[in-house]
């Protein structure tokens, strides 16, 4: 008799899918990088890297490499403007960290975003005042501009980015403590 998972009983899903869930869910969950890197679908490698980074950076954030600490910051500011807005990460889920995101998304070689960022970091009240309380309109509808620019990936698809930078650096990765 097959075991039991959090997958059975979605029937729109293959059994292929379901396996590679598996093997992803397990990869986290033993956070084995050697498998992590032998995924071929970038977008299970990155959901899979992300999930390792979260539960390192929540375990302990200083010991995140600068280099995991790269792919944490743009993974969430990623996942902020697809879901949200970018204004969340600056200002509510990584506020520390609006400036060094912008460093961070020129390492992994998403320069267009890197400057985007910039400027939006560049009209947040420098006091860490809600954005909208002293926000001009002008400055409003920017803010709204650059977000949807950010949205629309202007450096192409981020997962590649996120691939390209881990495997440049896989021995920063592969040996940090879990």
């Amino acid at each position: 008799m097959q075991k039991s998972n959090k997958y059975d009983g979605l029937s729109w899903m293959t059994e292929e899918i379901r396996n590679n869930l598996l093997k992803r869910d397990k990869i986290v969950e033993e956070q084995d990088i050697e498998s992590l890197f032998q995924l071929v679908d970038n977008s299970d490698f990155s959901i899979a890297l992300h999930e390792i980074l979260v539960n390192r950076y929540e375990k302990s954030p200083e010991n995140l490499t600068p280099i995991e600490l790269d792919l944490f910051l743009v993974m969430h500011l990623e996942n902020a403007g697809q879901a949200d807005s970018i204004l969340t990460f600056l200002q509510e889920w990584y506020p520390q960290y609006s400036d060094k995101v912008i460093n961070s998304l020129n390492e992994i070689g998403a320069i267009k975003s890197s400057e985007i960022i910039k400027q939006a970091v560049e009209i947040l009240p420098k006091d860490g005042s809600c954005f909208f309380k002293s926000a001009s309109e002008n400055e409003q509808d920017l803010m709204r501009d650059l977000d949807r620019q950010f949205s629309s990936y202007p450096d192409g698809n981020m997962r590649n980015l996120y691939r390209k930078y881990a495997d440049k650096y896989r021995n920063e990765i592969l040996n940090t403590k879990k």
